[in-house]
C-alpha cells in the first residue's frame, strides 16, 4: 500500500495563540527589560505560548501498511497505532466543549488543532479510545476500517513515540511553574539576619547595611506615594526593589502594603522602607535595631 498522509492546518489554534504571543511580547517591550520579576513572568508566558504554537500549529495523520501515525506541529508529540491492534475507526463530529489541542475526553483522549472533525479509533485490547482531529475523517476512517480486515501485524508497543510527548510536557511544566515560583518567593517576607556590624536583606533584591551608615532610623505609620517601580517586584501587596517615590526620590521597598507601621532606614545614599505581614514583627525588629544602634 503507498504510503497515505493527510495534513490540517491549526487555524484556530494559530490564531488564537499567535495573538496571546504578540501581546505577551508587546507587553513585555512596552513595561521593558529591566525589571527580573514581570520580565520572567511574561517571559516564561511568551515560551509557553511559543511551545505550544509548534505543537498545534498544524497536525498530520500518516497511514502505511503497519501503522497509523500522528505527528502535532514539529513532531514534540507523535504517536503510531498498529493497525492490528485497533478494532474499529470511525468519523465523528466533536463536542464544542471538547475545544482543541490535547485534551481527556469521555472514554480517552482527544489530539485536535482545528475544528470539529476527527476519527474515532477503538482498540482490540483497551476500552479507551483516541480521537484524531482532520479535516478528512470520512476517507481515514474508510482506509483504515479496510485495513482492519486484512492487516495481521503483531501486537507491540512504540515507547519512542512517548518521549517527545514527555519532554513536551516537562518544557511546559518548567514554563508554567517558574512565575508560579517567583510569585511565592516575592511575596514572602523579607529574610533579615542581623550581624555585629550590620543588617543584611536576604532574597529577592536583597543587601546589606552597615550600622554605622544608617542616619535615621524611625517607623512611620504610613507610606510615602510611590511614583513608579524602577526596577523591582510588584504582585499584590508586596513591593520589593527599587522604586521611585512621588517627591523624585528613590527607595528600596521591603514592604507588605497595608501593613503598618513600616521601618524606614536612611543613609547617605540609601533608602530602605522595611517591614513584615505581621506588625509585631515589625516592631520587634525596629526596637532591636535602636538597640543596636545605642550600643
Amino acid at each position: 500500500m503507498e504510503t497515505k498522509k493527510y495534513t490540517q492546518f491549526g487555524t484556530f489554534s494559530v490564531i488564537a495563540l499567535g495573538s496571546c504571543l504578540i501581546f505577551c511580547i508587546v507587553i513585555m517591550i512596552i513595561t521593558g527589560f529591566s525589571d527580573l520579576a514581570p520580565v520572567g513572568i511574561m517571559g516564561s508566558v511568551v515560551l509557553t505560548l511559543f511551545i505550544c504554537l509548534l505543537i498545534f500549529y498544524k497536525l498530520t495523520i500518516t497511514i502505511d501498511d503497519t501503522y497509523i501515525r500522528f505527528t502535532l506541529g514539529t513532531g514534540l508529540v507523535a504517536k503510531k497505532y498498529l493497525i492490528s491492534d485497533i478494532q474499529s475507526c470511525k468519523s465523528v463530529s466533536n463536542n464544542l466543549i471538547y475545544g482543541v489541542g490535547i485534551r481527556k475526553i469521555p472514554r480517552g483522549w482527544l489530539y485536535n488543532v482545528t475544528g470539529l472533525k476527527a476519527i474515532e479509533i477503538k482498540f482490540k485490547n483497551s476500552k479507551s479510545v483516541i480521537r484524531i482531529g482532520t479535516n478528512h475523517p470520512d476517507e481515514i476512517a474508510g482506509i483504515i476500517s479496510e485495513m482492519i480486515k486484512t492487516n495481521k501485524s503483531e501486537s507491540g508497543i512504540d515507547y519512542k513515540d512517548k518521549i517527545g510527548f514527555f519532554l513536551t510536557w516537562i518544557i511546559l511544566s518548567i514554563a508554567l511553574l517558574f512565575p508560579i515560583i517567583l510569585v511565592l518567593t516575592g511575596n514572602r517576607d523579607p529574610g533579615i539576619t542581623l550581624s555585629k556590624s550590620g543588617l543584611k536583606i536576604n532574597g529577592m533584591y536583597g543587601l546589606t547595611i552597615n550600622y554605622s551608615d544608617i542616619k535615621q532610623l524611625d517607623t512611620l505609620s504610613a507610606l510615602p506615594c510611590i511614583k513608579m517601580r524602577t526596577n523591582g517586584y510588584a504582585f499584590g501587596k508586596s513591593l520589593k526593589g527599587n522604586f521611585r517615590l512621588q517627591n523624585k526620590e528613590n527607595a528600596k521597598l521591603f514592604i507588605t502594603k497595608r501593613v503598618p507601621p513600616y521601618i524606614l532606614i536612611r543613609t547617605e545614599d540609601l533608602n530602605v522602607y522595611l517591614n513584615f505581614k505581621e506588625s509585631k514583627k515589625t516592631v520587634d525588629l525596629f526596637k532591636t535595631l535602636t538597640t543596636i544602634r545605642k550600643e
